[in-house]
Protein backbone atom coordinates (compact mmCIF):
# COMPACT_ATOMS: atom_id res chain seq x y z
CA UNK A 1 0.00 0.00 0.00
CA UNK A 2 1.52 3.60 -0.99
CA UNK A 3 1.74 6.07 1.56
CA UNK A 4 -0.41 8.61 1.40
CA UNK A 5 0.67 12.31 0.62
CA UNK A 6 1.22 14.78 3.53
CA UNK A 7 0.23 17.91 4.02
CA UNK A 8 3.06 20.15 2.62
CA UNK A 9 4.11 21.19 5.77
CA UNK A 10 3.43 18.85 8.24
CA UNK A 11 5.82 17.12 10.24
CA UNK A 12 6.04 13.80 11.55
CA UNK A 13 7.21 13.63 15.66
CA UNK A 14 8.35 10.30 16.77
CA UNK A 15 9.27 9.35 20.31
CA UNK A 16 11.88 6.81 21.29
CA UNK A 17 8.79 4.66 22.23
CA UNK A 18 6.98 5.45 18.81
CA UNK A 19 10.20 3.99 16.98
CA UNK A 20 10.05 0.98 19.36
CA UNK A 21 6.54 -0.06 18.46
CA UNK A 22 7.17 0.69 14.80
CA UNK A 23 10.99 -0.33 14.02
CA UNK A 24 11.02 -4.50 14.67
CA UNK A 25 14.42 -5.72 13.60
CA UNK A 26 12.59 -7.76 10.65
CA UNK A 27 11.13 -4.09 8.98
CA UNK A 28 14.87 -2.49 10.20
CA UNK A 29 17.15 -5.70 8.64
CA UNK A 30 14.92 -5.07 5.29
CA UNK A 31 15.08 -1.57 5.20
CA UNK A 32 19.49 -1.52 5.58
CA UNK A 33 19.39 -4.35 3.24
CA UNK A 34 18.03 -2.19 0.45
CA UNK A 35 19.72 1.00 1.11
CA UNK A 36 23.22 -1.00 1.35
CA UNK A 37 22.04 -2.57 -2.35
CA UNK A 38 21.32 0.39 -3.86
CA UNK A 39 24.73 1.61 -1.83
CA UNK A 40 26.87 -0.64 -3.72
CA UNK A 41 25.84 1.09 -7.35
CA UNK A 42 25.78 4.53 -5.92
CA UNK A 43 29.18 4.85 -3.88
CA UNK A 44 28.79 9.01 -3.80
CA UNK A 45 26.20 8.31 -1.45
CA UNK A 46 27.81 7.48 1.55
CA UNK A 47 27.15 8.86 4.48
CA UNK A 48 29.11 11.93 6.14
CA UNK A 49 30.48 12.66 9.51
CA UNK A 50 31.41 15.41 11.12
CA UNK A 51 32.56 15.61 15.00
CA UNK A 52 33.12 18.38 17.45
CA UNK A 53 35.18 18.44 20.32
CA UNK A 54 33.22 20.51 23.40
CA UNK A 55 33.93 20.91 27.14
CA UNK A 56 32.95 17.75 29.02
CA UNK A 57 32.37 15.98 25.75
CA UNK A 58 31.48 16.12 21.85
CA UNK A 59 29.07 16.50 19.05
CA UNK A 60 28.59 14.39 15.97
CA UNK A 61 26.73 14.99 13.55
CA UNK A 62 25.66 11.98 10.84
CA UNK A 63 24.21 12.22 7.63
CA UNK A 64 23.22 10.45 4.83
CA UNK A 65 20.96 10.34 1.45
CA UNK A 66 19.08 7.46 0.67
CA UNK A 67 21.12 5.71 -1.84
CA UNK A 68 20.41 6.19 -5.90
CA UNK A 69 16.78 6.72 -5.37
CA UNK A 70 17.43 10.11 -3.13
CA UNK A 71 13.52 9.32 -1.62
CA UNK A 72 15.30 11.16 1.83
CA UNK A 73 17.90 12.96 3.57
CA UNK A 74 18.39 12.72 7.08
CA UNK A 75 20.68 14.29 9.73
CA UNK A 76 20.90 12.89 13.54
CA UNK A 77 22.69 15.54 15.70
CA UNK A 78 24.13 13.92 18.56
CA UNK A 79 25.40 15.57 22.23
CA UNK A 80 27.63 12.96 23.79
CA UNK A 81 28.73 14.29 27.62
CA UNK A 82 29.96 11.00 30.01
CA UNK A 83 29.48 12.89 32.97
CA UNK A 84 25.89 13.94 32.67
CA UNK A 85 24.19 11.14 34.59
CA UNK A 86 26.60 11.85 37.46
CA UNK A 87 26.23 15.78 37.00
CA UNK A 88 22.78 16.45 36.16
CA UNK A 89 21.00 13.37 35.93
CA UNK A 90 20.53 13.19 32.45
CA UNK A 91 21.34 10.87 29.61
CA UNK A 92 25.20 10.82 28.17
CA UNK A 93 23.74 10.80 24.54
CA UNK A 94 20.93 12.43 23.26
CA UNK A 95 19.66 14.12 20.10
CA UNK A 96 17.00 13.92 17.46
CA UNK A 97 17.26 12.85 13.50
CA UNK A 98 15.71 15.31 11.13
CA UNK A 99 14.13 13.73 7.94
CA UNK A 100 13.59 15.78 4.68
CA UNK A 101 12.76 15.35 1.09
CA UNK A 102 15.60 16.15 -1.65
CA UNK A 103 13.19 16.59 -4.06
CA UNK A 104 11.54 19.28 -2.99
CA UNK A 105 13.50 20.21 0.50
CA UNK A 106 10.30 19.72 2.55
CA UNK A 107 11.42 18.69 6.26
CA UNK A 108 9.12 15.51 6.37
CA UNK A 109 9.91 14.25 10.34
CA UNK A 110 12.04 14.35 13.87
CA UNK A 111 12.30 11.58 15.97
CA UNK A 112 14.44 10.69 18.98
CA UNK A 113 18.07 9.55 17.87
CA UNK A 114 19.04 7.16 21.23
CA UNK A 115 16.22 4.52 20.12
CA UNK A 116 16.65 4.91 16.40
CA UNK A 117 20.43 4.92 16.83
CA UNK A 118 19.91 1.39 18.97
CA UNK A 119 17.74 0.04 16.95
CA UNK A 120 19.49 0.64 13.69
CA UNK A 121 23.23 -0.65 15.44
CA UNK A 122 21.51 -3.98 16.04
CA UNK A 123 20.11 -4.39 12.81
CA UNK A 124 23.44 -3.70 10.95
CA UNK A 125 24.74 -6.11 12.74
CA UNK A 126 22.55 -8.81 12.57
CA UNK A 127 22.18 -8.04 8.85
CA UNK A 128 26.66 -8.50 9.17
CA UNK A 129 25.88 -11.70 10.51
CA UNK A 130 23.98 -13.60 8.30
CA UNK A 131 26.81 -13.36 6.00
CA UNK A 132 29.49 -13.79 8.68
CA UNK A 133 28.17 -15.85 11.17
CA UNK A 134 27.53 -19.54 10.73
CA UNK A 135 24.56 -20.30 9.59
CA UNK A 136 23.54 -22.76 12.83
CA UNK A 137 24.91 -20.08 15.00
CA UNK A 138 23.07 -20.73 18.04
CA UNK A 139 25.25 -19.29 21.52
CA UNK A 140 25.76 -15.97 21.60
CA UNK A 141 28.00 -13.99 23.76
CA UNK A 142 27.12 -10.23 24.34
CA UNK A 143 29.55 -7.78 26.67
CA UNK A 144 28.67 -5.07 27.72
CA UNK A 145 25.06 -4.85 29.48
CA UNK A 146 23.74 -1.15 28.72
CA UNK A 147 21.12 -0.15 26.33
CA UNK A 148 22.71 -1.04 23.16
CA UNK A 149 22.54 -4.90 24.69
CA UNK A 150 18.50 -5.04 24.21
CA UNK A 151 18.31 -4.18 20.74
CA UNK A 152 21.31 -6.74 20.23
CA UNK A 153 19.72 -9.51 21.45
CA UNK A 154 16.85 -9.02 19.71
CA UNK A 155 18.00 -8.00 16.57
CA UNK A 156 19.77 -11.39 16.86
CA UNK A 157 16.88 -13.49 17.81
CA UNK A 158 15.04 -12.35 14.91
CA UNK A 159 17.73 -13.74 12.47
CA UNK A 160 19.16 -16.92 14.58
CA UNK A 161 17.72 -19.54 16.37
CA UNK A 162 19.54 -18.64 19.61
CA UNK A 163 19.10 -21.19 22.95
CA UNK A 164 21.46 -19.42 24.89
CA UNK A 165 23.47 -16.18 25.63
CA UNK A 166 25.92 -15.70 27.96
CA UNK A 167 26.59 -11.43 29.43
CA UNK A 168 29.26 -9.91 30.84
CA UNK A 169 29.58 -6.78 32.07
CA UNK A 170 31.96 -5.08 34.34
CA UNK A 171 29.23 -4.33 36.50
CA UNK A 172 27.98 -7.51 37.40
CA UNK A 173 24.25 -6.43 38.89
CA UNK A 174 23.59 -4.35 36.07
CA UNK A 175 24.33 -8.14 33.95
CA UNK A 176 21.85 -9.91 36.69
CA UNK A 177 18.95 -7.77 35.99
CA UNK A 178 19.24 -7.64 32.04
CA UNK A 179 19.45 -11.75 32.46
CA UNK A 180 16.55 -11.84 34.35
CA UNK A 181 14.78 -9.73 31.88
CA UNK A 182 15.43 -10.97 28.63
CA UNK A 183 15.39 -14.75 29.55
CA UNK A 184 12.79 -16.73 28.06
CA UNK A 185 12.13 -20.61 28.20
CA UNK A 186 12.88 -20.81 24.66
CA UNK A 187 16.51 -18.49 24.51
CA UNK A 188 18.18 -18.45 28.31
CA UNK A 189 20.38 -15.87 28.80
CA UNK A 190 22.76 -16.47 31.93
CA UNK A 191 25.50 -14.28 33.80
CA UNK A 192 29.54 -15.16 32.89
CA UNK A 193 31.58 -14.37 35.51
CA UNK A 194 33.91 -13.29 32.92
CA UNK A 195 34.41 -11.98 29.28
CA UNK A 196 36.27 -14.94 28.59
CA UNK A 197 33.83 -17.17 29.93
CA UNK A 198 31.25 -15.52 28.10
CA UNK A 199 32.81 -15.89 24.89
CA UNK A 200 33.74 -19.83 25.57
CA UNK A 201 32.13 -22.14 22.38
CA UNK A 202 29.89 -18.78 21.68
CA UNK A 203 29.18 -18.70 17.88
CA UNK A 204 28.82 -15.30 17.98
CA UNK A 205 30.07 -12.43 19.79
CA UNK A 206 28.73 -8.60 20.36
CA UNK A 207 30.44 -6.05 22.02
CA UNK A 208 28.68 -3.14 22.95
CA UNK A 209 30.83 -1.70 25.63
CA UNK A 210 32.53 2.02 26.16
CA UNK A 211 35.96 0.46 26.56
CA UNK A 212 39.07 2.06 26.06
CA UNK A 213 41.22 -1.20 25.98
CA UNK A 214 40.18 -4.36 24.18
CA UNK A 215 37.51 -6.40 26.00
CA UNK A 216 38.65 -9.36 23.53
CA UNK A 217 41.89 -10.21 24.05
CA UNK A 218 44.50 -11.77 22.07
CA UNK A 219 45.14 -15.00 23.79
CA UNK A 220 41.19 -15.77 23.05
CA UNK A 221 40.37 -18.77 20.92
CA UNK A 222 37.82 -17.70 18.98
CA UNK A 223 37.56 -19.83 15.24
CA UNK A 224 34.58 -20.22 14.06
CA UNK A 225 32.62 -17.15 15.87
CA UNK A 226 31.43 -14.51 14.47
CA UNK A 227 32.17 -11.14 16.13
CA UNK A 228 29.96 -7.76 15.94
CA UNK A 229 32.54 -5.14 17.34
CA UNK A 230 29.70 -2.14 17.41
CA UNK A 231 31.35 0.00 21.02
CA UNK A 232 34.35 1.48 19.16
CA UNK A 233 33.12 4.48 17.54
CA UNK A 234 35.21 6.90 17.90
CA UNK A 235 39.95 6.60 18.63
CA UNK A 236 39.95 6.76 21.85
CA UNK A 237 37.52 3.45 21.99
CA UNK A 238 39.01 0.12 21.81
CA UNK A 239 37.23 -3.51 21.78
CA UNK A 240 39.05 -5.93 20.38
CA UNK A 241 42.88 -6.62 20.39
CA UNK A 242 44.72 -5.60 17.16
CA UNK A 243 46.42 -8.94 16.75
CA UNK A 244 43.26 -10.60 16.76
CA UNK A 245 42.23 -8.21 13.59
CA UNK A 246 44.92 -9.84 12.31
CA UNK A 247 43.89 -13.26 12.21
CA UNK A 248 40.67 -12.81 10.97
CA UNK A 249 39.02 -12.27 8.09
CA UNK A 250 37.57 -8.38 8.21
CA UNK A 251 33.96 -7.28 7.34
CA UNK A 252 33.42 -3.16 7.45
CA UNK A 253 30.07 -1.18 7.20
CA UNK A 254 31.95 2.10 6.49
CA UNK A 255 35.98 1.28 5.50
CA UNK A 256 36.96 4.92 6.23
CA UNK A 257 35.06 5.64 9.31
CA UNK A 258 36.03 2.23 10.87
CA UNK A 259 40.18 2.90 9.77
CA UNK A 260 39.28 6.64 11.67
CA UNK A 261 37.15 5.42 14.64
CA UNK A 262 36.69 1.79 14.43
CA UNK A 263 38.59 -1.16 15.33
CA UNK A 264 39.89 -1.26 12.92
CA UNK A 265 41.92 2.14 13.26
CA UNK A 266 43.42 0.25 16.36
CA UNK A 267 44.89 -2.28 14.37
CA UNK A 268 46.21 -0.43 11.19
CA UNK A 269 48.17 2.12 14.02
CA UNK A 270 49.39 -1.47 15.57
CA UNK A 271 50.89 -2.74 11.50
CA UNK A 272 48.46 -5.51 12.03
CA UNK A 273 46.51 -5.44 9.32
CA UNK A 274 46.24 -3.50 6.18
CA UNK A 275 43.26 -1.37 4.67
CA UNK A 276 43.71 -3.51 1.87
CA UNK A 277 43.15 -6.88 4.30
CA UNK A 278 39.66 -5.75 4.68
CA UNK A 279 38.04 -8.01 2.93
CA UNK A 280 34.43 -6.62 2.25
CA UNK A 281 32.51 -4.11 3.10
CA UNK A 282 28.16 -4.74 4.13
CA UNK A 283 27.22 -2.95 0.42
CA UNK A 284 29.38 -5.58 -1.09
CA UNK A 285 27.97 -7.96 0.68
CA UNK A 286 24.50 -7.53 0.26
CA UNK A 287 25.01 -6.90 -3.67
CA UNK A 288 26.50 -10.50 -3.42
CA UNK A 289 29.85 -9.02 -5.40
CA UNK A 290 31.84 -10.66 -2.12
CA UNK A 291 31.75 -13.28 0.12
CA UNK A 292 31.54 -13.21 3.97
CA UNK A 293 32.55 -15.88 5.76
CA UNK A 294 34.28 -18.71 3.65
CA UNK A 295 34.90 -21.60 6.13
CA UNK A 296 33.50 -22.84 9.37
CA UNK A 297 36.62 -22.59 11.21
CA UNK A 298 38.02 -18.78 10.40
CA UNK A 299 36.85 -16.01 12.62
CA UNK A 300 35.40 -13.25 11.31
CA UNK A 301 34.99 -9.88 13.08
CA UNK A 302 32.79 -7.02 11.67
CA UNK A 303 33.83 -3.84 12.39
CA UNK A 304 30.74 -1.45 12.74
CA UNK A 305 31.23 2.70 13.41
CA UNK A 306 27.95 3.42 12.23
CA UNK A 307 27.12 5.49 9.74
CA UNK A 308 24.87 8.11 7.71
CA UNK A 309 23.06 5.49 5.43
CA UNK A 310 21.82 3.29 8.46
CA UNK A 311 20.33 6.23 9.88
CA UNK A 312 18.80 7.62 6.56
CA UNK A 313 17.79 3.86 5.94
CA UNK A 314 16.18 3.62 9.50
CA UNK A 315 14.44 6.69 9.10
CA UNK A 316 12.59 6.48 6.39
CA UNK A 317 11.39 3.24 7.02
CA UNK A 318 9.74 4.55 10.71
CA UNK A 319 8.70 7.99 8.08
CA UNK A 320 6.57 5.27 6.26
CA UNK A 321 5.29 3.19 9.18
CA UNK A 322 4.27 5.87 10.68
CA UNK A 323 2.59 7.47 8.20
CA UNK A 324 0.17 4.25 7.24
CA UNK A 325 -0.49 3.63 10.88
CA UNK A 326 -1.33 6.87 12.21
CA UNK A 327 1.64 6.41 14.63
CA UNK A 328 3.18 9.79 16.33
CA UNK A 329 2.55 13.51 16.80
CA UNK A 330 1.94 15.81 13.77
CA UNK A 331 3.30 19.29 13.81
CA UNK A 332 3.02 22.45 11.27
CA UNK A 333 5.33 24.48 10.34
CA UNK A 334 2.87 26.69 9.02
CA UNK A 335 1.72 27.90 12.39
CA UNK A 336 -1.66 26.60 11.39
CA UNK A 337 -2.42 24.04 14.17
CA UNK A 338 -3.24 20.43 13.08
CA UNK A 339 -6.24 18.51 14.30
Amino acid sequence: MPTPPAPASEIVLLSGHDLRRLLSPRVTIAALREAYAALADNRADQGRSVGFVIEGGSIHVKSGLLPGSHLAFASKVNVNLPDNWKCRKLPTIQGVVVVSDPKDGRPLAIMESIALTGIRTAATAALAAQFGARKDAKRVAIIGCGAQAKYQLEGFRAVFPLEITHVFDIDEARAQVFASTYSTPRSLVRVAPSAREAVAEADICLTCTTSKAPVLTEDLDLRGCFVAAIGADNPEKNEIAAALMGRARLLVDDIDACASGGDLNHALQAGEVTKEQVHADLADLVAGRKRGRLTEEELVIFDSSGSGVQDVATAWAAYREARQAGVGGRFDLSGVPIE
